[in-house]
């Protein structure tokens, strides 16, 4: 009961608080997302009716504001908790983010919004607006609700500023930080907590359970806040969900560190709407960080606690030769984060129609593969964890899909391995 009256506060003042920011035409009463089976609409977000608001907290390097988990995006996911990605070329910005700043300023006035976003949206390799662009790009163009054709008078790029507009004041409403202090969980070097505590702190204020992830290191990294959405994403009428992804946190012992990192790093605080900033040098020298490696050029590719490897149309097979694989950094990333990888069957990606999994052929875009690799494990938007599909065949001859994690499987890394 307490949630449900939390949930409805929540949404009546996040409602009131932004839904007059943006002209819409779509009823007041328009059905809210995944609770009917009507076709996708201007006024109805379909099929990614779940709206996903993530915040990561990067302590190690440190990135973004001390006292601030920071925004990541706004994600559509599917109604089943699959999702889509990079719907529609024809509406995507540059890649490195260079025309954000002229959308938001020059095209609509906005440079409060700009300034905001360059405080609060961090990118751990400093890559702030290829991160924007990237957000937009991959999971912006898949909101059907703000087509350029749901405009009635359509302005270039509207609907790119109107993504980064209501996920800020989306984000201002969740402030994770906030809400983990006054429950008495602070960061600290030493101090633990249990997944309880953080839930109950996190839940009491949004009004449903919230999704949290750990490192490797039993430390809070990331907050995701589930969302339903009612008519248009334009109306802002967030309705508050449980997770469809179950936390990977231990029960107790949960770390929550200071933001911390190596050599010279700015920190900054934000106190109300005052922003301060200061350089720091970091002492710290814990080597259990994940930190980014060299990349070799080309490799094979390995299951972590198994035989076998990645053959070249990246399935996983236990006999026969391995698929030689080469790696560069990808023309998208805008910094040396991301990865694209390919086979003698193309370029790899993610078959979001098949649990995501692991594949390479010719019809994928290069520009849409966004691996990383850090000490030598390969991910996919900061999930190092995979896990085997369905098969095809039987015995050493079985080729066996691997797919992206999802906390409800037996995990392992894929790895890199020398020739």
């Amino acid at each position: 009961m307490i949630h449900i009256l939390l949930a409805i506060a929540y949404y009546l003042v996040h409602s009131c608080a932004t839904q007059t920011v943006f002209t819409n035409t779509c009823p007041s009463d328009s059905p809210e997302s995944c609770s009917t089976s009507n076709a996708a609409s201007c006024c109805f977000e379909a099929p990614g009716g779940i709206m996903l608001q993530t915040q990561f907290w990067d302590y190690s390097p440190a990135t973004g504001p001390s006292d601030l988990f920071t925004l990541h995006g706004l994600w559509p996911d599917n109604c089943d908790g699959t999702y889509e990605q990079f719907c529609d070329n024809s509406d995507t910005i540059a890649n490195d983010g260079s025309t954000i700043q002229s959308i938001l300023v020059d095209d609509f006035d906005d440079e409060a919004l700009y300034n905001n976003l360059n405080t609060v949206w961090k990118d751990i390799n400093g890559n702030d607006h290829s991160l924007w662009a990237h957000e937009w790009n991959k999971h912006g163009t898949c909101i059907n609700t703000i087509k350029a054709s749901c405009y009635p008078d359509f302005k270039t790029h509207e609907n790119v500023y109107n993504y980064y507009s209501i996920l800020y004041n989306l984000f201002e409403n969740l402030p994770t930080y906030k809400w983990l202090v006054e429950a008495g969980i602070t960061p600290s070097n030493s101090k633990t907590y249990t997944k309880e505590q953080i839930q109950s702190a996190l839940s009491s204020n949004f009004g449903q359970d919230v999704y949290f992830k750990c490192d490797r290191n039993n430390a809070l990294s990331e907050v995701w806040y589930f969302h339903h959405i009612k008519g248009s994403l334009l109306q802002n009428n967030f309705v508050p969900i449980a997770p469809l992804s179950n936390s990977n946190c231990p029960a107790s012992g949960i770390l929550f560190p200071p933001k911390s990192g190596s050599g010279s790093n700015p920190t900054t605080t934000r106190t109300g709407t005052t922003v301060t900033t200061k350089t720091t040098t970091n002492t710290n020298t814990n080597t259990d960080s994940i930190t980014p490696t060299g990349v070799p050029s080309s490799g094979y590719i390995d299951l972590s606690g198994k035989p076998g490897c990645l053959i070249s149309n990246g399935k996983y097979y236990t006999s026969g030769t391995c698929a030689t694989y080469k790696f560069r950094e990808s023309t998208a990333s805008g910094g040396n984060s991301l990865i694209s990888i390919t086979s003698s069957k193309g370029n790899c990606g993610l078959d979001a129609t098949n649990n995501n999994a692991f594949t390479c052929n010719s019809s994928i875009d290069s520009l849409q593969t966004q691996f990383q690799i850090e000490e030598g494990n390969i991910g996919y938007d900061g999930n190092f964890d995979w896990c085997l599909g369905s098969s095809s065949g039987s015995g050493s001859t079985a080729q066996t899909n691997v797919v992206l994690g999802d906390g409800t499987c037996t995990s392992f890394k894929l790895s890199l391995a020398s020739k």
